[in-house]
């Protein structure tokens, strides 16, 4: 008896459009991806490129960065960032992501992942995915990657408070916004500027 192939394994494409059902669903996942990444024009080509080409294992990485840091809210743009240094820099990363995505269970503590992460050998995996979002680098020495600064996420326990550190007075790029309003004094009143000439005429009329 044949198996019955799943709609994700099957790469015969009985489905009348020429593609396999694995290609359609690669295509669709991919168009997701991007989609969703044409909300952070600061991408680069290759950093977009890197997650549309394989956007299962981008979904991986993003829901085990999502569990191991504990944050929900993380950025997709850097997420893309994170995945395409470290994708581009060790050839076994997709699967080791896929191994560690699998050990992500729903409601589990970060600690307890990391455990269990240890234990199947991807300890370091998890180190340097949490380094990398802390601190915004990939990697170590004059190897290392800079992606972001101001969105590290050590940052964010004193962000209420404190401006992340910075030669600019007000926090990264400040510099680039515009200028705040300032309230014109009593002394500089539009009547002080207006010609008395043009006063007298009007009283005249």
């Amino acid at each position: 008896m044949e198996n019955d192939p799943s709609i994700i394994g099957s790469n015969s494409p009985e489905n009348g459009t020429g593609f396999s059902r694995r290609e359609l669903l690669k295509g669709l996942t991919s168009a997701m991806v991007a989609t969703t990444l044409l909300g952070f024009p600061f991408l680069s080509l290759a950093e977009k490129e890197t997650a549309t080409q394989e956007p299962v294992i981008f979904g991986q990485f993003y829901l085990v960065s999502q569990a191991i840091t504990e944050h929900k809210n993380i950025s997709e743009g850097s997420s893309a960032q994170i995945f395409n240094a470290f994708y581009r820099s060790q050839p076994d990363f997709p699967a080791q992501v896929s191994k560690l995505h699998a050990l992500v269970k729903p409601g589990q503590a970060a600690k307890d992942l990391q455990e269990v992460a240890k234990q199947n050998g991807l300890g370091e995996l998890v180190t340097s995915i949490v380094t990398a979002w802390y601190t915004g680098t990939v990697g170590h020495g004059t190897d290392s990657i800079l992606i972001s600064y101001k969105d590290a996420l050590m940052y964010r326990p004193v962000s209420d408070g404190l401006i992340v550190p910075t030669y600019c007075g007000n926090g990264p790029l400040y510099f680039t916004a515009a200028p705040p309003a300032a309230a014109m004094p009593e002394s500089m009143n539009a009547d002080r500027f207006t010609n008395p000439s043009e006063t007298n005429v009007v009283s005249k009329a």
